[in-house]
């Protein structure tokens, strides 16, 4: 847990830096100006240790400096954030902080009030958590006033992505991202871009923590839930961060994933069948031709009879030939077993069932006191339950919003004055 913790304050406090200036930095270089507001060396220095100690990275001076262009990007994008919701009369109250900070220490298990002696031991003052805090909330409020009511899904739109969802295999992914947007169109920056996201998937690949990185990178809306994007289907992302998606491997850092906005870095949580039968809730009508083996049979017996029992397979046709011939074999356990759900069979025999078409006989399955041929008769297929349409809906929905949330910062900082030293 206090690892745990340890991770989540420094992304906190990685952050803070951002909003700090004053006084103090007067002293300092300068590593850019955004709209007259000062970015110091010190601001971005400090963000770098703190971005490499909560991501759990080896630290280094050639980490440092490859990811310097990223944070001071990042360290930008913050303070255009931060301008424009006091342009707006957006504020965060202290209650807000004090919330924001209470529910941290909840989740982490600390008593009320221990997370200020923590970020002071690790370096850190509560005042810039409660500025980066203040900075997040105030971000998400100017996204939730200025975009969300333009973000309409139609019924249409949901139905073209259900009929899509239908006709497809129907395979859910729990999926993470990061998203680094191309600023322009400009081939220098789409290729900046893409180096940053390779450094980004360097670091995932040697253990880095990808929620952590994701704060502190990621330029979706998914950021603040540490690039967390539940489960989705593989249509819900551009063509080809779903083609992507489809081929990773559980736990897999995919490469960078170039699209027209920008560069995905993603990675599969877990996988699972969605809106579609389990099919071992299909019920089956099932016959059986059992041939025992004797106990302590020798190897010789045992392969005369696997013999016999694959020539049954081989040339057996349909239930009625199937059952003239279990009757011929004599064993009481031979016959006709009904209909059954392949989840109540025993777990040996539920693959070889499943894969059986009906009206042919099952590969030989040996079990401790004999071997077993199956014959399908009939299979009953529960009908799937159509996709969840509210879910896709919210789904199509938040993917809109965060393209508005990139296109609106876009044009932010294509409207400032930046000047980077």
């Amino acid at each position: 847990m206090i690892r745990k913790f340890s991770l989540v304050v420094a992304c906190f406090a990685a952050f803070a830096g951002a909003a700090q200036h004053g006084t103090a930095q007067s002293v300092q270089t300068i590593a850019a100006v955004v709209n007259d507001e000062i970015i110091s060396n010190f601001d971005l220095d400090q963000r770098i240790r703190l971005v490499i100690s909560s991501s759990g990275s080896e630290p280094t001076a050639q980490l440092a400096n490859q990811l310097k262009t990223q944070v001071l990007t990042g360290l930008i994008s913050e303070r255009l954030q931060i301008q424009e919701a006091r342009r707006l009369n957006i504020d965060v109250t202290d209650e807000e902080i004090s919330s924001a900070v209470g529910f941290i220490e909840e989740q982490n298990g600390m008593p009320e009030g221990n997370l200020a002696r923590v970020l002071e031991s690790q370096g850190a003052s509560v005042e810039s958590l409660h500025d980066q805090l203040r900075a997040q909330m105030s971000w998400s409020k100017v996204v939730s006033r200025r975009l969300r009511p333009r973000v309409v899904v139609g019924a249409d739109e949901v139905d073209t992505l259900v009929a899509r969802l239908k006709k497809s295999e129907r395979v859910e992914h729990l999926t993470s991202e990061i998203f680094l947007s191309f600023s322009d169109q400009n081939a220098a920056v789409r290729e900046d871009v893409i180096a940053n996201a390779q450094t980004l998937i360097g670091q995932l690949r040697d253990g880095a923590s990808f929620p952590i990185l994701a704060q502190q990178f990621s330029q979706s809306v998914s950021a603040s839930d540490g690039g967390d994007l539940g489960w989705i289907t593989s249509a819900e992302l551009p063509q080809a961060a779903g083609a992507a998606l489809e081929t990773l491997a559980v736990n897999e850092i995919s490469g960078p994933i170039s699209t027209r906005d920008g560069v995905y870095v993603l990675r599969v949580r877990e996988r699972r069948r969605f809106a579609s039968v389990d099919p071992e809730q299909v019920t089956v009508a099932l016959k059986q031709i059992f041939i025992p083996l004797k106990e302590n049979a020798d190897d010789d017996s045992i392969g005369s009879q696997m013999a016999l029992a694959r020539t049954v397979a081989g040339t057996v046709r349909g239930c009625d030939d199937f059952d003239a011939l279990a009757q011929e074999m004599g064993s009481d356990e031979s016959g006709d077993l009904g209909r059954v759900k392949v989840a109540d069979m025993p777990a040996q025999f539920r693959e070889a069932i499943l894969a059986t078409e009906v009206g042919e006989a099952s590969d030989p399955i040996r079990t401790e006191t004999g071997i077993r041929v199956f014959m399908v008769c009939d299979r009953e297929q529960p009908e799937a339950p159509d996709p969840d349409r509210r879910a896709i809906e919210n789904s199509i929905g938040q993917a809109r919003l965060s393209m508005l949330a990139r296109r609106y910062l876009r044009d932010l900082r294509r409207d400032a004055v930046v000047d980077i030293r």
